[in-house]
């Protein structure tokens, strides 16, 4: 069963498309104090607009904003928690999803059931139930996640939607490795192949502890200066770096990179209006900090 919602394909010519959409980007301010966003609207807004050959085209990246939705939804179901409204009500994800994850039942029949649906057209969800009972809700995230990730790599069919994609799996990887040195895991770290880093290289990295060639490939990555070797300051520079690699993908008027680049800048927007409304008047001197702009 797809992830995404089923719903025809509009017949709005790309260049219109495109055209509505740069208008929508420029009324975007990132930076405004009282911004107000509907990520999930706004993901849907675009996708029903798609015609056949941009939904084809674009499938990947839905498909991966759509298991982010599905994964928050299991990560609250699993903790024996309501989802917010807002996960729920996520209008990419078709609705056969949510119920499947929602409905009542032990965890581990829940996880088997999951596995079950997504196995036929998502193959790298086999061995999920499996996962749950040797790692837990942890693993099971983590398969997803990871495995959306690939299975979106090996079907781009345009370079901006693979150079994204490879970005993620680079990103994914150098923060895992920072986390589990933070954390003082000795476990081998999980990395994924298809980024721009070979795997082996950063299990050397890992190997030696060599925490100064891992922050030389961050910034190589994000192409600016990392504050620090910490998880945070390492996340927060390549999440600049792909808001860097988004804009230049944008500055083809008629190029899929306008699209790609709205619903990061709408991803963006949201972060940073959630963490505004988290922190006090007495931290607003951290904003600069932790807001993507």
């Amino acid at each position: 069963m797809k992830l995404l919602t089923p719903t025809q394909p509009a017949e709005l010519p790309a260049e219109a498309l495109l055209a509505r959409l740069r208008c929508r980007r420029a009324a975007l301010d990132l930076s405004a104090t009282h911004a107000t966003v509907a990520a999930a609207e706004a993901f849907s807004w675009v996708y029903q607009r798609l015609n056949r050959r941009l939904r084809r085209r674009l499938e990947p990246f839905f498909d991966l904003l759509a298991m982010r939705s599905l994964v928050l939804t299991l990560r609250y179901t699993l903790a024996g928690e309501a989802p917010p409204t807002a996960v729920v009500r996520s209008t990419l994800l078709a609705e056969a999803w949510q119920d499947l994850v929602t409905e009542p039942g032990e965890t581990e029949t829940k996880v088997a059931r999951l596995e079950a649906a997504l196995a036929p057209d998502y193959s790298f969800a086999v061995g999920l139930a499996r996962t749950y009972r040797s790692q837990g809700p942890g693993g099971v995230e983590q398969q997803l996640a990871d495995g959306i990730l690939q299975h979106g790599l090996t079907r781009a069919g345009n370079e901006i939607l693979k150079i994204t994609l490879r970005y993620l799996i680079d990103m994914r990887n150098c923060l895992m490795i920072g986390k589990l040195w933070h954390w003082q895991v000795s476990q081998v770290p999980p990395l994924i192949a298809g980024g721009t880093i070979a795997t082996a290289s950063l299990q050397r990295i890992w190997a030696a502890r060599d925490s100064d060639r891992l922050t030389r490939i961050v910034v190589k990555l994000a192409r600016e200066p990392v504050a620090s070797s910490k998880p945070v300051a390492m996340e927060q520079c390549l999440l600049n770096g792909l808001t860097r690699l988004m804009r230049h993908a944008g500055r083809d008027p008629l190029g899929m990179g306008v699209i790609i680049e709205y619903l990061w800048r709408i991803q963006l927007a949201e972060h940073n209006q959630v963490l505004r409304q988290a922190l006090t008047v007495e931290r607003s001197e951290l904003l600069e900090e932790v807001l993507l702009i």
